[in-house]
Formats: structure tokens, C-alpha cells, sequence
């Protein structure tokens, strides 16, 4: 097949286990003629892992779905408690923040129900893949450039998991299928909701980052995980004041990524390794039924008991620094300087070499203001690739293991930017510029499709023992394309690459 054939008769089978009406699927008219089609995508995830407990991802996706469709209807329901919600927290001079915050839920509904179609039109397709033929027609999707390397990988590392019972293979792998949809895919949604007519992006997302519940169970919330502590320097002592806000947002993909990492995805897995009959019967439970305790209404009253009990104060020596009163750093973000980022792969990279946190497997360069820097990433043989970007991902597949996998992800641009950006990296890097060609076609054909999200990934020789790519995402309904470079290496990627 073509990959555009391959690609549409995937989702086409996708959509029809999952019994959704493709015409019918329309983000922009809301969650109310939605609603069913929300119901069945959540739906669909719980049968996936019912009946194959080794796709993770897709429990998980099931499991976080009560949340999430608490959080839709409430964005075109109650409009007023959001009202609320600002004023509580900005004070009344907020008025106008409000009155603007209230109008403009349906961009924020929107956008939740467009990342989740277009979460739903990349994965599916590949669980439906490999529940049809295995590895082989994953291996087809990578031929078709439709996927990278270290998705490829990701599967092969579910397979083995699955043949061999190694259940931490089996996590490997689906971790790395929840960092390209929380990357890759919805990301860049984030980013808008915190951009959009600000200060009431920041104060929208602010109050997702507090009001947010975990639907997972043994999970914390983000203010729990990262509480904003207060510092207040005395002539002897220090005292610290931990309180119920959050330090950090989730629209951050820095900050949203670690509560992530470090605390959702282990208790989910740890909830479905030691509660396997619970976590079944959870999953098995309609969406619609467990979203309920969920309502912003239901949890009022927990919501206002955490904000009244929350608090903890403590005294200690004096801080290092010398000013009367601060923040304690518990926010999960390591800023890019506005100088220039040069990150090191001529040979393999350690967990020290690139600064990973004790107790992390990962690290993010961004500006906190998500303003492009100057990426300089030095590869074997003296050679260097350099580009002007918005956030790098520096990441380890393995918990606890080396790097292994670099992300660089450019600016948003229109198609003609973005093909002359490609042929510049056909003719530098040494990919047939037939791909590129090939893929405009593909481009032009989707502006007319209903299709929300694709991609499409150009693949040169390997540069010593970095095997390197470049994924084109294409946002359909955005007329928008983002390019990234994918640098990976180890876990056998690059030799079993070449292979496929």
C-alpha cells in the first residue's frame, strides 16, 4: 500500500471496532454532539488492554478518560464556577479576566476534544497494526515513513515483553508511546491554551494545574507532587511555608512530563501489576460512570477542604541565598539560556554528561516563556546540526539507564517554509529529495480530508553511532507543520532500523 492507503484503511478499521461515524467526529461543535464519540474512543482504549493487558498505553489512556471527560463536560456546563475559580484565586479586581474566561470555554473545549481526536488518529492506527499482524506490520508503518525508529523500537519492546514475560520491556515500550503522544501530538495544544489572550491562558491553564485529579488510582495531583513553597529568611532560622498552590503549570511540557514520569505512569503500572483484578474491573467500567466524582460540582468540597488544609510549616537552617523571602525550587524545568545550547553526542552521552536529575530519566531544554533558542548538537566525525528551537528532550528509555534518545522540536511553520526547510535537510543530510516531493503530495491531499494529525519521517545515513531522522507533524486543521530532529542511539535501534 501507499502510506496514505495504509494510513486510512488502519483508522477506517480503528474507527469501526471502536464504532464511531467518521463524518460524525467534529471537535469544533463541542462535547455535547461529541459526546458519544467521547465515550466510544475511551471505550476502545479499555477493550485494547482487556483484551491484550500487554498495551498499557492504552489502559492508561482508558484510565485518565474519567478526568478528562469530567473536564469537557465542565468547560461547556459551568461556565460560572470558572467565574468563581478567578476570582477566588485573582482577586475581584478580576472582573473583566473573568467575564473573558467564561466566554471563551469553547476554545478550550475545542481544543481538549481536538487533541483527543488527534491523539486517537496517531495511535490507533498503530494498535491496530499490531493486533492484525504483530512487529511485521509495524515494520510496514516504518517503511512507509510513517513512524520513527524509537516508535518502532517501542513496539518490538512490547512484543519481546509480551513473548518473553518481561513485563519491564512490555513498560519500556509503552512509556515511549505516552512521551510521543504528550510530545509529538498534544503538546503544541497546551501551548496555546497557555498563550491564548493573555492573562487568561496562564490563569486557565494555572487553574487546570490546581483543580486537576488524577483518575489513576494512588496518583497525585501536580500541586500535591510540586506544592509552591515560601522561604522567609529570620536573623537565626529559616521557616518554610508548603501550600496548597502548584509550582509550575501543566501546560509546560517541562512540568507536565515530570509529575508524569515520575508519579502518574509508576502508579498506573504498579496499579495494574498489583491490582490486576481492580484495575480490570476499573477499566471495564463505562467512562460516563466514572466521571461523575470527577465533576468540577462533586469535588468542590474536596477541592475547598485541600485549600483550607493543605499547609505545612516548617523551620530550619538559613538558606543559601540572601533574600528575605523565596520560593524553594521544586518546579520541574530547566530553561534554556538565550545563549547558544550546544548538547554533545559526538560520543555516547551520560546521565551526567547532560545533567539528568537523581531520580530522573530526562531533561528538557526550554525558555519558560517557550521563546526559540539556538540548538547546536555536535555529532560524530565533526559534523553538527544546528537550528533555532523551542524545546529539546533529552531522554532515557531505560529508568535509571543511560540517554538515548535526543528531540529537538523547531517553531511552527506554513508548508512552504517547512518544504523548503525539508529539501535544504534532503540535500545536507543526504535523504532522496523524491521523499520530500512525495510528501508534499501527501500534504495537499490531508487539506482536504478530515483528517486532524499525520506524519511523515525522512530518514538520512546513519552519522557514526547516532542514527538520525526528521519528522514533519502535520496539524491539518491549523495549516501548520512542526519539524523535529530525532536523534537516538543504543538499544539496538540503529542496526534493527536498517533492517526494516
Amino acid at each position: 500500500m501507499e502510506p496514505h492507503e495504509l494510513k486510512e484503511a488502519l483508522l477506517n478499521r480503528a474507527l469501526k471496532r471502536a464504532g464511531i461515524e467518521r463524518s460524525s467526529w467534529r471537535p469544533a461543535r463541542g462535547v455535547d454532539e461529541n459526546r458519544r464519540t467521547v465515550e466510544a474512543v475511551y471505550a476502545y482504549y479499555g477493550r485494547l488492554f482487556l483484551d491484550h493487558p500487554y498495551l498499557k498505553w492504552a489502559g492508561m489512556a482508558n484510565m485518565i478518560g474519567p478526568a478528562f471527560y469530567a473536564g469537557f463536560r465542565d468547560l461547556g456546563l459551568v461556565p460560572e464556577v470558572w467565574r468563581q475559580a478567578v476570582h477566588a484565586v485573582f482577586g475581584r479586581a478580576s472582573r473583566s479576566l473573568a467575564r473573558r474566561a467564561a466566554g471563551d470555554l469553547g476554545f478550550y473545549e475545542t481544543t481538549f476534544l481536538t487533541m483527543q481526536k488527534k491523539i486517537f488518529e496517531d495511535q490507533a492506527p498503530m494498535h491496530e497494526a499490531y493486533i492484525a499482524r504483530g512487529v511485521l506490520k509495524i515494520e510496514e508503518l516504518y517503511r512507509a515513513r510513517i513512524i520513527d525508529a524509537a516508535t518502532l523500537e517501542a513496539w518490538r519492546q512490547i512484543d519481546i515483553g509480551r513473548r518473553t514475560s518481561d513485563p519491564a520491556l512490555v513498560d519500556r515500550g509503552n512509556r515511549t508511546l505516552l512521551f510521543r503522544e504528550q510530545f509529538d501530538i498534544i503538546d503544541r495544544f497546551y501551548l496555546q491554551m497557555l498563550r491564548y489572550h493573555w492573562p487568561e491562558g496562564p490563569a486557565f491553564t494555572y487553574l487546570l494545574t490546581l483543580a486537576g485529579a488524577p483518575s489513576v488510582p494512588g496518583a497525585d495531583s501536580y500541586p500535591e507532587r510540586f506544592p509552591l513553597t515560601l522561604v522567609a529568611r529570620l536573623p537565626r532560622a529559616a521557616i518554610s511555608v508548603r501550600t496548597p498552590l502548584a509550582d509550575g503549570n501543566i501546560a509546560v511540557f517541562a512540568n507536565r512530563w515530570r509529575l508524569i514520569d515520575d508519579d502518574t505512569l509508576p502508579d498506573y503500572l504498579a496499579f495494574v501489576r498489583d491490582h490486576a483484578g481492580e484495575a480490570r474491573a476499573l477499566v471495564a467500567t463505562p467512562v460516563s460512570q466514572r466521571s461523575a466524582r470527577y465533576r468540577l460540582l462533586a469535588r468542590a468540597g474536596r477541592v475547598v477542604a485541600a485549600a483550607l488544609t493543605r499547609w505545612e510549616v516548617d523551620v530550619g537552617p538559613l538558606p543559601a541565598h540572601p533574600r528575605a523571602l523565596a520560593v524553594a525550587g521544586t518546579k520541574p524545568l530547566l530553561a534554556a539560556e538565550t545563549a547558544d545550547t550546544a548538547i554533545d553526542l559526538s560520543g555516547p552521552p551520560t546521565r551526567e554528561s547532560v545533567g539528568f536529575q537523581e531520580g530522573t530519566d530526562s531533561r528538557a531544554w526550554m525558555n519558560p516563556n517557550r521563546q526559540p533558542f539556538d540548538v547546536t548538537v555536535e555529532l560524530p566525525g565533526g559534523r553538527f546540526y544546528r537550528t533555532r528551537a523551542e524545546l529539546a528532550v533529552m531522554l532515557s528509555s531505560t529508568r535509571a539507564g543511560g540517554p538515548d534518545r535526543l528531540t529537538v522540536q523547531l517553531p511552527p511553520a506554513g508548508l512552504e517554509a517547512t518544504d523548503r526547510l525539508i529539501t535544504q535537510y534532503a540535500a545536507e543530510w543526504g535523504f532522496p529529495t523524491d521523499a520530500v516531493t512525495g510528501w508534499r503530495t501527501g500534504a495537499a491531499r490531508r487539506a482536504t480530508s478530515d483528517r486532524d494529525y499525520s506524519t511523515q519521517v525522512f530518514t538520512p545515513d546513519e552519522i557514526g553511532f547516532v542514527h538520525l531522522e526528521f519528522q514533519v507533524s502535520h496539524h491539518v486543521r491549523e495549516n501548520e507543520f512542526v519539524v523535529a530532529a530525532l536523534f537516538s542511539w543504543g538499544s539496538g535501534i540503529t542496526m534493527k532500523s536498517r533492517r526494516a
